[in-house]
């Protein structure tokens, strides 16, 4: 085979696959290695595991500002339907009292069954709804003294097992990884087609 054929095809082929070869290592280094190794005096470790902290924080203030506050939490606990579910717990467990009045005390009990326990459960419910809004206002007051969504995101993704976020993250972006990996083949392919181009030329021109 014509030497210059073989060499035409070869350079190419090795540029591609050290462009490829690159970006892999690379794709793998934002992840591995997963504890630092010494190598030569330098000290590696991969860019998740070295920056675990950082992208906690970061994310943890991007839920607080921008995904979720205690204002979006304050919306959804005064919403009518929330209202409505609270008159329907009260409901209940003043039926469920009733019951249990009746069911420990069975000469009140036969006061308190069929319209007459309605009665008066309607008159309950009436004379607690409006405090209800009040007791949410107190619950949420609590609620938000004690909650922290960029702490809490923060502490969660800092206690990941890092093959967990290295999962994460790859079945979230696998084929965009996955391209970076072919775009360096690609592109040192190219390269490698130039140089051959470059040096046929100088041969021909030089």
């Amino acid at each position: 085979m014509n030497l210059k054929i073989v060499f035409i095809c070869f350079v190419p082929l090795i540029s591609g696959l050290i462009g490829w070869m690159t970006n892999y290592i690379a794709v793998k280094m934002i992840f591995r290695p997963r504890k630092q190794i010494n190598i030569l005096g330098m000290k590696i470790i991969g860019l998740i595991p070295k920056r675990k902290a950082d992208l906690a924080r970061k994310i943890g203030e991007t839920v607080e500002k921008e995904l979720i506050s205690h204002k979006d939490i304050q919306e959804i606990m005064r919403s009518p339907s929330i209202h409505n579910s609270m008159i329907e717990v009260l409901s209940s467990k003043i039926d469920d009292f009733f019951l249990k009045i009746a069911t420990t005390n069975p000469l009140i009990g036969m006061f308190l069954n069929g319209e007459t326990a309605d009665q008066i459960k309607e008159k309950l419910v009436a004379e607690l709804e409006p405090e209800l809004p009040e007791v949410m206002d107190k619950l949420l007051t609590h609620v938000e003294s004690k909650m922290d969504f960029k702490e809490i995101v923060q502490d969660k993704i800092e206690g990941f097992d890092l093959l967990k976020l290295e999962n994460i993250i790859y079945g979230i972006a696998k084929r965009e990884l996955k391209a970076i990996e072919i775009l360096g083949g690609v592109l040192g392919f190219v390269i490698g087609i130039i140089q051959v181009g470059i040096i046929f030329a100088g041969n021909i021109y030089g």
